[in-house]
């Protein structure tokens, strides 16, 4: 099982690489900041509401959770009142089980989960969270093909 599963996370890698390539808009992210080694290529998907469904975009693999949300909700111009303790929150979640990730997580431990770990040029989604809500419901909602 572990070999499958490695076999296919490095097929899924380089599938993210042709993906990125192929895309019609360039991802966006900090050139300036990111070295290329610490770039994790992500599709990200938005807030339901909005017209726009995804965005490609690159994060430093050595930012927090907390950071990849404040510079995508930047890239996105989505409103981030996460300082604001009665709005509902910017979280990023998982594309596969929805579980919205703690904002303090190193983004490079997220390759590693266990169950269904993230890897640069997959999917990951940004949405409006109440305070308690673990993550999103259904995220066939954002992700049609998956």
């Amino acid at each position: 099982m572990l070999k499958v599963r490695a076999a296919w996370t490095s097929v899924s890698i380089v599938a993210g690489k042709v993906i990125g390539l192929r895309s019609e808009t360039p991802a966006e992210g900090s050139n300036a900041l990111i070295s290329a080694t610490e770039r994790m290529y992500f599709k990200v998907f938005l807030p339901k509401h909005l017209n726009t469904s995804s965005l490609p975009m690159f994060f430093s693999s050595k930012w927090s959770v907390g950071k990849v949300v404040d510079f995508a909700a930047a890239q996105a111009n989505l409103k981030n009142k996460n300082n604001v303790f009665t709005t509902k929150k910017l979280r990023l979640c998982h594309p596969e089980t929805g579980e919205a990730f703690k904002v303090d997580s190193c983004l490079e431990s997220l390759l590693s989960l266990s169950d269904s770990p993230l890897y640069s040029g997959g999917n990951i989604i940004l949405e409006y969270l109440d305070k308690e809500s673990s993550g999103v419901e259904d995220v066939t909602a954002y992700i049609a093909s998956f």
